[in-house]
């Protein structure tokens, strides 16, 4: 994409005086609202026999979106999630990175908040969003190689979330794998500890809903730096908090 398309490109339709950069947080409670809605519809995939320990990525996350949508967000059974305040999941839909120089970007999941039209935020709607990846970790998928190479490092070079000061990584683990155990160490690895510019390295918050279940580990949260600029002259990109559920499919 040529500079003079770039320069406008998020501006079709929105001049950049109207929105800030980066929008504002999303906070914990929602966080782990979204983390209560991933745990039931895993639950619910169990109870129906879905192959957990053996089933693709492609194949968990399209399992996982026709539940959530299906179920729990027509039937607002999970407290707080509903219709009203969250628009439909969508998979694998289709973004720009930051700059619009690749317009086919695809994050596994995205959950979007209804806001009150009559207090109108000054962000880009269509980029304000917790997006969420997804990746199985297991002897074939590795934490460093897979999750973090392949994953995680979208959403520091601003493919996903680039607008939004939080995203989320949601693991399938299986094998034995854990945060402490495998994530952790391949993170601290020095290259990738630069390559994902990470700040402080995946630690749980000090908050009893975050704790561990009998099906997920406890919410663990990194910080890392973004080396690119907002256009506009919104300046440099903002650090990123990454959520990491790591969810026992075995």
């Amino acid at each position: 994409m040529n500079r003079a398309r770039t320069d406008g490109f998020f501006t079709l339709g929105l001049p950049s005086e109207r929105y800030h950069l980066p929008h504002p947080r999303l906070g914990l409670p929602v966080i782990l609202l979204i983390r209560r809605v991933l745990s039931r519809a895993l639950e619910l995939l169990r109870e129906q026999n879905f192959n957990l320990a053996d089933a693709t990525e492609d194949e968990v996350t399209a399992a996982l979106r026709s539940v959530i949508e299906n179920d729990l967000r027509e039937s607002g059974s999970v407290a707080g999630f509903n219709k009203r305040s969250y628009e439909p999941v969508v998979r694998q839909g289709q973004w720009s990175n930051y700059n619009g120089s690749i317009l086919t970007k695809t994050p596994d999941l995205c959950f979007k908040l209804r806001h009150d039209e009559y207090e109108p935020r000054q962000v880009i709607p269509e980029f304000d969003a917790l997006f969420v990846e997804c990746k199985p970790v297991d002897a074939k998928h590795a934490a460093g190689s897979k999750y973090c190479d392949d994953g995680l490092i979208c959403f520091v070079r601003g493919d996903y979330a680039w607008a939004m000061q939080e995203g989320m990584m949601l693991a399938f683990a299986r094998n034995g794998r854990s945060i402490t155990g495998h994530l952790i160490p391949s993170m601290q690895d020095s290259d990738r500890m630069a390559s994902l510019n990470t700040i402080d390295l995946p630690a749980p918050p000090v908050n009893p809903f975050a704790a561990a279940t009998a099906s997920a580990e406890a919410v663990h949260i990194s910080r890392h730096k973004r080396a690119f600029d907002w256009l506009h002259n919104k300046g440099p990109a903002s650090e990123i908090i990454i959520y990491h559920l790591w969810h026992h499919c075995e």
